[in-house]
């Protein structure tokens, strides 16, 4: 009897190897494994790079003119990593200052990186207007420490994730704060928007000058985190990370800091840390904040601590 041999016989042989092939799916990283891959591609480079950037607007004064350009900046900036529903959400200011009444619009930016099990939200944030006495603040406020360093956290750590693709259970939203300086309006504002429209805010990570060490040859350097009674646990959590993914020793004040853009969820009931330097330079809120006093290996340590708590959290 004759053989027959089908033609068609490789192709199926083909198209099944190809069918169980897609059926396989790819071994999915443990959430340890995620944590030492993104921690792996903070880079003090693009540190330094997000710091020139803001620093060179020459101005972030929450009075000045340009704020809504600086804003704008910012959000195309968030848009460039592929957050392409990067927002502004504008709230009214009016403030007195030296003598004069302002009334201004201002700008907070966000971002978010959604997720895929349940509605919690991390927030990610830093405030991006700067402050200078001694000089005009409404021409030159270069503010490279106070608080473009934390800025370039919050944008390092959403350049990573973005290009990680890897999918948060919780939702990640990273936000610019606007005028901090003047009181911590723009974090109130998204707060108190927060508890107003329900948001399930499970913690939320502050950045706020990161990256002065006034003796760098005195290691290991120190890491402040600041905590509130309600966020004791978050603090052990990432002073555990600190040890186990980055060169630094971690303390934390035992006071309630009101000074900064964690207070005011705080505030609201949520629970907030605030990553801060443990030094403070001579150059704070003068027109000499500039880059030149940034320690950009210290930085880069620092975002490590907050990259690993985010992913613990919210991977």
């Amino acid at each position: 009897m004759k053989c027959f041999k089908s033609r068609y016989l490789p192709v199926l042989v083909i198209s099944l190897a190809t069918f169980l092939a897609g059926c396989q799916k790819e071994p999915e990283m443990t959430r340890e494994e995620m944590v030492l891959y993104t921690v792996g591609q903070v880079r003090s480079g693009s540190l330094e790079s997000s710091v020139r950037w803001l620093e060179g607007m020459d101005t972030r004064f929450a009075l000045a003119d340009n704020r809504r350009d600086v804003a704008v900046n910012i959000r195309n900036r968030f848009i460039s990593m592929g957050y392409e529903y990067a927002r502004l959400d504008s709230f009214y200011l009016e403030k007195t200052f030296q003598e004069v009444d302002y009334a201004t619009w201002q700008y907070n930016v966000i971002a978010t990186l959604e997720g895929t099990e349940d509605d919690s939200i991390s927030v990610v944030g830093a405030h991006y207007d700067s402050y200078a006495s001694g000089g005009n603040p409404f021409i030159t406020a270069p503010g490279a420490n106070d608080n473009a360093s934390g800025m370039a956290a919050v944008m390092e750590i959403a350049r990573i994730l973005k290009g990680s693709g890897l999918s948060p259970k919780h939702t990640v939203t990273f936000i610019a704060f606007a005028a901090e300086e003047p009181g911590l309006q723009g974090s109130r504002h998204q707060a108190e928007k927060s508890v107003a429209s329900g948001d399930k805010i499970i913690m939320m990570l502050n950045h706020d000058m990161i990256s002065f060490v006034a003796d760098p040859s005195l290691k290991p350097w120190q890491l402040n985190i600041l905590y509130y009674e309600n966020s004791e646990d978050l603090r052990d959590d990432a002073a555990l990370l600190c040890n186990a993914h980055s060169t630094l020793t971690s303390y934390s004040d035992n006071t309630v800091n009101e000074h900064s853009d964690s207070y005011p969820y705080y505030l609201n009931g949520f629970k907030a840390l605030f990553f801060h330097q443990s030094d403070i330079e001579s150059t704070y809120h003068t027109p000499d904040d500039k880059v030149s006093m940034c320690n950009f290996e210290y930085a880069r340590e620092v975002v490590k601590v907050s990259c690993a708590l985010l992913v613990n959290k919210s991977y």
